[in-house]
């Protein structure tokens, strides 16, 4: 109340014993119409009649400050004014609804009908009130909390960053985001309409369904349970499964199939094919050995060097008589780097001491035949291994001499017979003391000579000689200037053995290749 307004009143009451128009017509204070005392405090019993009631204790409402007061409007204190009817200024939580405020429920805390800054409970105002069950004050539907104070979940159609891939809120598990809010994929035994034909989750492939997912089918690789019998995965028809996935390929079914080279042999599965079989390599043939995409049978090692089968020095398989023939195929060795290749040893003597012991030794190998066989450079062979070779095949013939086991032939007699070496003397059995062999071509020298088998009785020499005294490959009984063995020096005096100085050297070797 404005100090003016209190001046005038007190000078009415002053005067109202001289003139009660001045004053106006109400009673006095402390009095009603009826002349009756009323309550010092100006209440009345009934309490307000008017939006803006007074309740005051003491003078509070009488539109003085006094102590004790925070305000007094006087008539204009009320439950909805800037002073209220205890004169107090207005305050969130005094139960009274002031201006500015939405609610005032006499509290200040959250949770209820009103917050704690007196307005009514809202989304956003970042507190969790009733109905709420949480509120971030924004409106990002991203996070935890959804801009409808409800929390994150999957299904409510907001995707939770960082912890959901999708969230479509639909339910539906054939689109792109399943109702787990995972993304959809193949194997999540869900169909995802237009992108998958299938979808069984199981991880089986042997089923209707491929992990692909897509539906099993003849040539997708996966053998299926109860339907194929195989399935390579291609449309070949000859190879380890029918293109109908009927059956296995097998070496008895009359097809080309299952890897083989060609019908029933050939591959990684079947027998090795016949000569003249189509062959890939060396593997799919019977022989060993693959020619110009046809398997071939080499009869000796000179076949092996004019197919291009081989061209190091090695042991080799051959076939004398062929595929057809009774004669088993047969390893032997194979001197392809002497003289053009393609020889076959047949006998192999490693360097002997002097005396009748090593002659005798010798004798009893060279006049005794035994099965063809493995013969190595550094061997002592039994005897000359040519049984069940064809030996009409066969037109040359190298009787040598090797400085040492490791070492190609270097002093040598070469008899050359167009018609075959079949019947030759010691090649094909032994046909006795002094007796014609042939006629050698003798490296280095260039002479050609008639040699015959050694004769122990008239001339007590053993292998191949001239003259009935000169031996050039073998051993002479009698004395020599340098040894006994001959290793084909045949320009010496009468009477002396073939030889030279080399002979002396530890580790030569007599040998005889055939081809």
């Amino acid at each position: 109340m404005h100090p003016h307004t209190h001046a005038l009143i007190s000078l009415c009451a002053t005067a109202v014993a001289l003139t009660l128009a001045g004053c106006g017509t109400s009673d006095p204070p402390g009095q009603d119409t009826d002349g009756a005392p009323t309550s010092s405090t100006g209440e009345t019993t009934d309490g307000p009649t008017t939006d803006n009631v007074t309740e005051a204790s003491g003078s509070c409402g009488d539109g003085v400050l006094d102590a004790g007061e925070e305000c007094d409007d006087g008539a204009d204190n009320g439950a909805d004014r800037p002073c209220t009817p205890k004169c107090t200024k207005v305050a969130c939580g005094d139960g009274y609804q002031g201006p500015g405020e939405g609610c005032d429920d006499g509290n200040t805390e959250d949770g209820d009908d009103c917050t704690s800054a007196c307005q009514a409970p809202g989304c956003g105002d970042g507190v969790v009130s009733v109905g709420e069950e949480c509120d971030d004050m924004n409106t990002d539907n991203s996070d935890g909390c959804l801009n409808s104070c409800q929390l994150a979940s999957c299904g409510d159609g907001h995707v939770y960053v960082g912890t959901e891939p999708c969230d479509d809120g639909d339910g539906d598990n054939t689109d792109d985001c399943l109702d787990t809010c995972e993304l959809a994929r193949c194997g999540d035994g869900f169909v995802q309409d237009g992108v998958e034909a299938c979808d069984d989750g199981d991880g089986d492939n042997s089923n209707e369904c491929l992990t692909n997912c897509k539906p099993a089918r003849c040539g997708d690789g996966f053998v299926q349970d109860g339907v194929e019998a195989c399935d390579d995965g291609n449309e070949i028809n000859n190879d380890s499964c029918k293109n109908d996935c009927s059956a296995p390929a097998s070496c008895i079914d009359g097809v080309q199939n299952g890897g083989e080279s060609d019908i029933d042999c050939g591959g990684l599965h079947c027998f090795g094919c016949l000569d003249t079989k189509v062959c890939d390599d060396n593997f799919d043939c019977k022989s060993g050995y693959c020619h110009e995409g046809q398997c071939v049978t080499p009869r000796h090692c000179r076949d092996i060097r004019d197919l291009g089968l081989e061209s190091e020095d090695g042991i080799y398989s051959i076939d004398p008589d062929g595929q057809d023939g009774p004669l088993d195929a047969l390893q032997v060795f194979c001197e392809m780097t002497f003289n053009g290749g393609g020889w076959q040893a047949v006998f192999n003597m490693m360097d002997k001491p002097i005396g009748e012991a090593a002659a005798q030794a010798m004798l009893d190998a060279i006049t005794v035949n035994a099965p063809a066989d493995v013969v190595l450079p550094d061997s002592n062979s039994p005897a000359i291994l040519t049984e069940g070779l064809v030996l009409a095949d066969f037109t040359e013939a190298v009787f040598g001499w090797a400085p040492t086991s490791g070492s190609d032939v270097a002093r040598y007699g070469r008899l050359e017979l167009a018609e075959g070496l079949a019947g030759v003397c010691y090649l094909d059995g032994y046909c006795g003391a002094g007796v014609d062999v042939g006629e050698f071509d003798i490296v280095p020298t260039g002479n050609t000579r008639l040699l015959r088998t050694g004769d122990g009785d008239d001339f007590p020499h053993v292998g191949l000689g001239f003259d009935e005294q000169i031996m050039l490959w073998g051993y002479d009984r009698q004395s020599s200037i340098f040894s006994n063995w001959a290793n084909w020096n045949d320009q010496n005096m009468c009477c002396k053995a073939g030889n030279i100085e080399a002979i002396e050297v530890p580790g030569w070797r007599y040998t005889i290749y055939v081809r």
